[in-house]
């Protein structure tokens, strides 16, 4: 069965379905109702609260609220995001390490993610204490998150080695639905040199290919 393929960056969260051939002609030109609830730039604001045509939005109990309404309407729902979900953050997730809001999307389950120029800005081994867990000094061990980050072009020039997996891939329904992570190729134009040292970031639209061929 070939599975639907979603790809997600910092600038594009796109989708491409294929109908999944299978040898049971009653999975054949099978289809389901699928939604995807996708966010990014989040940059820790969980206490944020802006007024729009005179009414509060913004802060994560009212993301929480309108994601879990979302979510009812459809079974078959995916939670995911593009990156930009920590730093540049107020001080109630900053102080913490971007720990609260990591932790905030713990609590929703969302599914899948990438990274953005903004996982960068504390460099390297803080972008995988956040997603793997790890101890910081002012903080002490943190689990990290509970769900898989994908990157298919960010590679370790040293080792030549994917800093994190090129895709994943989720069940739903029984059907394969693929994710494929991209970091965009403007990244060192916009992150500090030496928080990007020993990286290598690759063509997003060949990176995407060859995974989707995996």
């Amino acid at each position: 069965m070939i599975p639907a393929v979603a790809v997600l960056s910092t600038i594009t969260f796109s989708s491409v379905f294929a109908a999944p051939p299978s040898q049971n002609p009653a999975e054949q030109n099978r289809y389901i109702d699928l939604q995807m609830l996708g966010i990014n730039d989040l940059h820790g604001q969980l206490d944020t609260v802006k007024k729009i045509n005179n009414k509060e939005a913004g802060g994560a109990d009212y993301l929480a609220t309108y994601l879990k309404e979302h979510k009812k309407q459809n079974p078959n729902t995916l939670l995911v995001h593009a990156g930009d979900i920590v730093g540049a953050s107020p001080p109630v997730s900053a102080l913490l390490q971007d720990e609260p809001t990591i932790e905030f999307l713990n609590d929703l389950k969302f599914d899948v993610g990438t990274i953005g120029n903004h996982e960068f800005d504390e460099g390297i081994d803080e972008m995988k204490r956040l997603i793997y867990g790890g101890y910081h000094e002012k903080t002490g061990n943190f689990k990290g998150a509970n769900f898989p980050y994908v990157a298919a072009n960010f590679y370790n020039k040293s080792t030549g080695r994917l800093f994190l997996p090129p895709f994943t891939v989720k069940m739903v329904d029984g059907v394969p639905v693929g994710f494929i992570g991209v970091v965009t190729t403007d990244t060192p134009n916009v992150v500090m040199p030496t928080m990007l040292n020993n990286v290598q970031i690759t063509d997003e639209v060949e990176a995407i290919n060859k995974s989707t061929q995996q």
